[in-house]
């Protein structure tokens, strides 16, 4: 039998003694030449495959070759992650990373690959946050990253815009729900519960000089094509819910009396919750970035604009507990619990 010769780039070793081949999606069979140590190092299943003995006809370019039932896409991204054990394939918040790996964790499941599969999960889990401390970090490193894109005239760093350089949620969702990593979901519905739907991942890179033109200035946008059915309906019942968190904060923290029944205190909170209502429209839609705000009304506001002291510390308080309060609600708010 005469193959083609479709060797693939970078895992196609002259010294393997086993060559892997499966269809690509062009219709084109791929071939890996590879090495049986690693695979069986890695996979119970491909060890015991190996050890049932070939038939004559069962050889490509000297060795061993072994027609896989699985897609040249899917085995050469499992394979990718065997021969890169450090995991220098994915870059820590690679928006791309979800799709990049969804193969490798199909394959890593399907062929008993534990360890691979451990791996690809802690990296992905490490890119989204799993603590209120871990968010409140990523968030500052988030304001940095978009004032150093906000001072470039065509919103890029490095030839990235930022939207580039952040982890998108739908892709993170969809592969969290396909392969059972609860621990992502809340973070990453959160986050998406913050992008509109019209700002479509590749909508926006497709038409660069129309919608595509507010990545320039930091916009951010999801893959929502990959969420079904469930995850919308998951979506939408949490913004209706963060909506009416958001809408109690107002009574919950700016609605409370003084201690010293202040008049001027209570004109005070109600100024102050109607400046943060009115200045800023994008927030509103982010309590838990509303709630970070209150905790610090020294910093947003002057001495004769806030309330007394007391009042000022208690609404600081409320504010940090009802923040952590949301971040504890949010499996449940997104149906997830």
């Amino acid at each position: 039998m005469v193959f083609p010769a479709q060797h693939h780039p970078t895992l196609y070793f002259e010294d393997g003694n086993v060559v892997l081949s499966a269809v690509a999606a062009d219709g084109q069979r791929r071939y890996f030449r590879v090495h049986r140590s690693i695979l069986c190092r890695y996979s119970p299943v491909l060890e015991e495959m190996f050890q049932i003995p070939p038939a004559d006809d069962e050889c490509y370019d000297g060795v061993l070759h072994v027609e896989m039932p699985d897609s040249a896409e899917e085995l050469g991204s499992l394979l990718g992650v065997l021969y890169d054990p450090l995991g220098t394939a994915y870059k820590r918040f690679c928006p791309n990373t979800p799709v990049l790996v969804h193969g490798t964790l199909k394959l890593a499941i399907k062929y008993e690959c534990e360890a691979l599969r451990s791996r690809v999960v802690e990296n992905i889990e490490a890119d989204w946050p799993q603590t209120l401390a871990q968010w409140d970090a990523r968030r500052q490193e988030t304001i940095i990253a978009r004032s150093e894109h906000y001072l470039r005239t065509n919103g890029k760093v490095d030839g990235l815009y930022l939207d580039d350089r952040l982890p998108e949620p739908a892709s993170t969702i969809r592969i969290a729900s396909d392969f059972n990593i609860p621990s992502i979901l809340p973070a990453a519905f959160y986050q998406l519960s913050l992008i509109s739907t019209d700002a479509d991942w590749d909508g926006y890179r497709t038409n660069l000089t129309t919608e595509g033109k507010h990545l320039r200035f930091g916009a951010r946008t999801a893959r929502w094509k990959l969420l079904d059915k469930r995850d919308l309906m998951r979506l939408v019942h949490g913004q209706k819910l963060l909506a009416a968190y958001t809408r109690a904060i107002g009574t919950d923290i700016f609605g409370i009396r003084c201690p010293r029944n202040s008049q001027g205190c209570s004109r005070a909170r109600s100024d102050c919750w109607k400046y943060m209502q009115e200045n800023a429209p994008v927030s509103m839609d982010d309590p838990l970035e509303i709630l970070h705000d209150c905790m610090s009304l020294n910093e947003l506001f002057t001495n004769n604009d806030l309330p007394c002291e007391t009042c000022t510390s208690e609404i600081s308080q409320l504010a940090e507990k009802k923040r952590r309060e949301l971040w504890r609600s949010l499996p449940a708010f997104f149906n997830l619990a």
